[in-house]
């Protein structure tokens, strides 16, 4: 076997048998759009927050992949164009601090997923997120428990698998945010956060 193939060869399984740790950026373009008339709080628990996926794949590596921050940024930069007015808040409110608010919006990761060139056989990273948006009533009353999915990939890097996997994780977050940004108007309606729109009759 030619030199350079060999090691090729030898970096090749030194990174596959390297731990990948990563922590998702937290910076994400705020979307263009007219802000909706709600005035709405954000409530993010901890296990949100602070949310971590680890996974050791056998013959690969052990993912560490930190989420929790990206998960908080993304939410608050969307919502500050896509709101009237957005506060991030440090419980659910009740009482009169909730009738500040037209809503108040809790989100939860249902599910985290990846994968890898080695299991799928091509060159792509892949990563799957399914966000679960809770929107309550000032009094408590949950009005929708609504799924976002969202999907990013990214080609593999050899000497940086890591770089891989956080460019595939950004891309489906951007993907949940437009997601949310493109049809919370419609959820919104639809579960009576906001009024219906207006159409005008048809002519006689």
């Amino acid at each position: 076997m030619p030199r350079h193939l060999i090691r090729s060869v030898i970096l090749l399984l030194l990174v596959a048998g390297c731990d990948q740790a990563l922590i998702v950026p937290t910076t994400f373009p705020e979307p263009v759009v007219e802000p909706l008339p709600l005035d709405v709080a954000l409530h993010f628990t901890d296990e949100f927050a602070n949310f971590r996926y680890r996974e050791d794949v056998p013959g690969d590596a052990e993912w560490d992949i930190e989420l929790g921050k990206a998960n908080v940024a993304l939410f608050e930069s969307v919502s500050r164009r896509l709101f009237r007015s957005a506060t991030r808040v440090p419980a659910r409110p009740e009482g009169e601090d909730a009738r500040r608010y037209n809503a108040i919006i809790e989100p939860s990761i249902a599910a985290f997923e990846f994968s890898l060139p080695s299991q799928s056989a091509t060159d792509q990273y892949s990563v799957w997120i399914r966000y679960t948006v809770k929107v309550f009533r000032p009094d408590g009353t949950e009005l929708t428990a609504w799924n976002i999915s969202a999907y990013g990939e990214s080609d593999s890097t050899m000497l940086r698998p890591a770089r891989s996997m956080e460019q595939a994780t950004i891309l489906a977050l951007r993907d949940a945010a437009a997601t949310l940004t493109v049809n919370f108007a419609n959820e919104a309606r639809a579960r009576g956060v906001m009024p219906m729109e207006k159409t005008d009759a048809p002519a006689p």
